[in-house]
């Protein structure tokens, strides 16, 4: 491989592991935020509940004095009735007693019913507290645990920039400005040019491109510009399958397939296969996650998936699959086991989205 080529690609290899990085650093702040919220609610709970027991404590405490109130009237009307002279002066007396002793007796059921909740209330608030507690605990381990791998990180951050600023050295001005415009863009800037196609869109290359490219001549890519280098050692013959030609001969039609991750198509990403086949084109869409199929297959006759679903070559991330099912068999409902693992293994940062590595 070219030099600078060599250079870039593992320059390009620093720059994503920069890139998950200083993702996570600017992340742990944030997360550090939302536990401490998290923390600073439960204790507003619990404050909140506290303010509930005194504020009962409190009306208990009036009731007690109303009843108060109500039992020296009593005594006071008790004195009275000795003194009264006539029948309708006894009998409104007693009846004021007996307003008051109903008074005392509501009062003396609202300061139980009180009591009951206040009771209520103070193992709720110990509950609480001790979860709070334990949730104060955690908070605290949490915290740490982010603080040292924030440090972790902008140390390996460090060594990375140092040795980013290395790998710089040498490589062909325009060729290295290219490189950092496209990866700013796209998230990857240097893909393989595999069987004449970018594998970065999937667009098929100029023969004397692909040619060149084999003698290690660098060359961009004309669809998605990002830079392309040859590797002989995933060189493969073109995969044939048999139809029956007219006269029943059987004859040799080329096979074409694309496997690719798209982030921004389901809440877990997907994996979609293109396929061209006997002058026609097809896409299957698993989920990323689970592999379950997500929708029927879709053809399209007399095109090639370059063309009718070009969106996904566009977007979509290449992903290389040694054994391939049967797919209108083995993978119908969902992707084997095995495969999906194998695709996984790929994107293993499926629930990140960068911006162009879609």
């Amino acid at each position: 491989m070219n030099s600078d080529l060599t250079k870039l690609f593992e320059m390009q290899q620093v720059d994503a592991e920069i890139a998950r990085l200083a993702a996570e650093v600017a992340a742990l702040p944030k997360r550090v935020t939302l536990i401490e919220s998290q923390l600073a609610s439960s204790k507003e709970k619990v404050e909140k509940a506290k303010a509930t027991i005194k504020a009962d404590e409190v009306a208990r405490r009036k009731y007690e004095g109303d009843i108060q109130s109500h039992q020296e009237k009593i005594a006071k009307f008790r004195d009275q009735s000795s003194a009264v002279k006539t029948n309708d002066q006894f009998k409104a007396l007693l009846q004021e007693i007996s307003f008051a002793e109903k008074a005392i007796r509501e009062l003396e059921d609202k300061i139980l019913e009180t009591m009951e909740l206040s009771e209520k209330k103070n193992t709720a608030v110990k509950e609480a507290e001790g979860l709070l507690k334990t949730e104060s605990v955690a908070v605290e381990k949490e915290k740490s645990e982010a603080r040292a791998r924030t440090a972790k990180d902008e140390a390996e951050l460090k060594l990375l920039r140092e040795k980013r600023d290395k790998l710089r050295v040498g490589i062909d001005e325009k060729l290295l400005a290219h490189y950092e415009r496209i990866f700013k863009h796209r998230g990857y800037a240097l893909v393989e040019a595999r069987e004449q196609r970018c594998t970065g869109c999937q667009v098929m290359l100029r023969p004397q491109v692909f040619n060149e490219l084999m003698n290690d001549i660098v060359h961009t890519c004309d669809s998605c510009s990002r830079i392309l280098f040859y590797d002989p050692a995933n060189a493969e013959p073109e995969k044939e399958v048999k139809t029956k030609a007219r006269g029943g001969k059987s004859s040799s039609v080329a096979l074409e397939r694309s496997w690719v991750y798209l982030s921004n198509r389901s809440a877990n990403g997907i994996f979609a296969v293109l396929t061209n086949a006997k002058g026609s084109c097809s896409l299957r869409i698993y989920d990323a996650t689970s592999g379950r199929s997500l929708e029927p297959i879709q053809r399209v006759k007399g095109q090639i998936y370059q063309k009718a679903f070009s969106e996904y070559v566009t977007e979509g991330r290449p992903l290389f699959v040694d054994e391939i099912p049967d797919l209108d068999s083995i993978a119908k409902e969902e992707l084997p086991a095995g495969l999906l693992a194998e695709l996984q293994s790929q994107v293993p940062d499926r629930n990140r989205t960068v911006e162009g590595t879609q």
